[in-house]
């Protein structure tokens, strides 16, 4: 068993035990970024591979007032090219926000802010500064509600303390797979949509 799949299902039973007697929901959330997770900064040609998708399952535990906790399990491919040499990887989010709602009925804007967690997967033979991230959550949609299902397209923000990838660091080792400057991003935007019940 994966550690990778451990990890969703700790997270997944985490949120089923804090819901105690309040309503549970869930579903799946997809997106797509809109910032690139990596950047190169030197003359070298590099390549982010245009499979970009973010997909993963949520449970939501909805309080009084309007409010709400999410927790979710995002996984995105993160593949690419740098000069000629072909590189993949894949990072796990797991987001916990708070939700607030504004309006009742079928249109629900809501903001949301929370704390997040992030583990690069399938890391083998790449130069990474940190396997393990975590940084700050926010953001805002709109429930809509159409007979059982909601449908939640919203727009996040995350801001991660470290670079997982910096090969200008100090101390970075650049062996041959890393002919060039490498970065990841700590300011990242993506939108995402939630299908959940």
């Amino acid at each position: 068993m994966s550690k990778t799949f451990l990890a969703v299902c700790v997270v997944v039973g985490l949120a089923a035990g804090i819901a105690g007697a309040q309503p549970v929901g869930g579903g799946i959330k997809l997106g797509v970024p809109f910032t690139d997770a990596f950047q190169s900064i030197s003359t070298q040609s590099f390549q982010a591979s245009p499979q970009r998708f973010v997909v993963g399952p949520y449970v939501e535990v909805r309080l009084p007032a309007q409010l709400s906790v999410e927790v979710d399990a995002l996984h995105q491919a993160l593949d690419f090219s740098l000069a000629g040499v072909s590189l993949n990887s894949g990072s796990w989010e797991f987001p916990v926000v708070v939700k607030h709602r504004m309006l009742a009925g079928p249109f629900k804007p809501y903001f949301e802010a929370g704390l997040a967690f992030s583990r690069l997967s399938d890391v083998s033979g790449l130069v990474v500064n940190h396997t393990q991230n975590f940084g700050i959550v926010g953001g805002g949609g709109v429930e809509i509600h159409l007979l059982n299902l909601k449908l939640s397209p919203e727009i996040r923000y995350d801001g991660w303390f470290f670079r997982n990838f910096d090969t200008s660091a100090p101390g970075a080792a650049t062996s041959g797979v890393f002919p060039a400057v490498l970065q990841s991003h700590r300011n990242q935007l993506a939108f995402l949509v939630g299908f959940g019940f």
